[in-house]
């Protein structure tokens, strides 16, 4: 596999690439001409634009910035489970490195909370813009005016031509909490495989979403195969509060890696938001041995993987 990364935009970790055995092989112009790439840019947040012949797909919009990002209740607070968390502004740490939202062809959504479809993104994008989104969001969304609703269930699949190539898209299950009941409140929402392809040439992208490694999680995505990405959702959210971690943390992601093993992971949901309570540091001190390969980049890098 060969990918490329912008190394203006890599965080300034010092040993970083080195702990993570990275590596950014030049992909030159006339690669470029004769193998199709698959191009990720992380914008912060969950929220991704990934371009592959001509088609660009945005995941979880999310475009506020400074003090106010978003408003949603905080999970890192202490609060009264049958009264709800504080709802409040949350604060974007990171700059928002911009979009063009007018460019997207086709919106993911891995689930509807705030911190990943925002106000601000809300208000931004066309409401007649694609959006595949799971089931149970559906309604909310469509309530807020959006037309062009897809809802996928869990295996559930899409497809579709572009140029001469094809996005195959699997909606994939999760586990918002290891808790069942945390999980139940907390709402059902989708991780996705990815596949592009192009003739023989062939890259798979699993996108967690908001999960934890079940034995299900595993089985399913060890059935769809090998990916040849994988970008988990990081951050160890809500640990302090009531409903416990909501999200993973690097100890969380490096059993779940053993056991799907991806030639590449691209960690994101980390270091956006003042909601995201472990720094991604820790996955750093846990890969000492380098037995993952992982793209550590910065809100507003690209990666190209062809």
């Amino acid at each position: 596999m060969k990918n490329r990364i912008d190394r203006r935009k890599l965080l300034q970790l010092g040993t970083v690439a080195a702990a993570f055995g990275m590596a950014s092989v030049p992909v030159s112009a006339a690669d470029h001409a004769a193998n199709p790439v698959v191009k990720l840019t992380w914008i912060g947040a969950s929220t991704m634009v990934i371009e592959f012949n001509g088609q660009t797909i945005l995941t979880d919009p999310c475009f506020g910035e400074g003090d106010e990002a978003f408003i949603m209740g905080d999970p890192n607070e202490m609060f009264d489970l049958a009264k709800g968390p504080n709802v409040k502004a949350h604060r974007r740490i990171t700059p928002f490195p911009g979009i063009t939202s007018t460019d997207v062809d086709l919106v993911i959504l891995s689930h509807a909370h705030e911190d990943h479809f925002d106000q601000k993104a809300e208000t931004a994008l066309k409401r007649d813009i694609s959006i595949i989104l799971p089931p149970q969001d559906t309604k909310k969304i469509a309530e807020k005016g959006f037309t062009n609703l897809d809802s996928l269930d869990w295996g559930q699949k899409r497809a579709f031509s572009v140029g001469t190539g094809e996005i195959k898209i699997t909606a994939v299950n999760t586990h918002h909490s290891e808790n069942p009941e945390i999980a139940k409140i907390l709402g059902k929402g989708n991780g996705y495989w990815l596949e592009f392809s192009q003739g023989n040439w062939k890259k798979t992208i699993y996108w967690t979403g908001d999960t934890f490694a079940s034995n299900d999680v595993i089985k399913t995505v060890q059935a769809l195969g090998t990916p040849d990405i994988m970008v988990p959702h990081l951050g160890a959210v809500g640990s302090t509060g009531p409903l416990g971690e909501i999200t993973m943390g690097a100890s969380d992601l490096v059993p779940f890696a053993k056991s799907i093993k991806p030639g590449k992971i691209l960690p994101i949901h980390h270091s956006t938001y003042e909601l995201y309570l472990e720094p991604i540091s820790e996955l750093v001190g846990l890969n000492k041995d380098q037995s993952m390969a992982i793209d550590l980049v910065s809100e507003g890098t690209t990666v190209l993987y062809s």
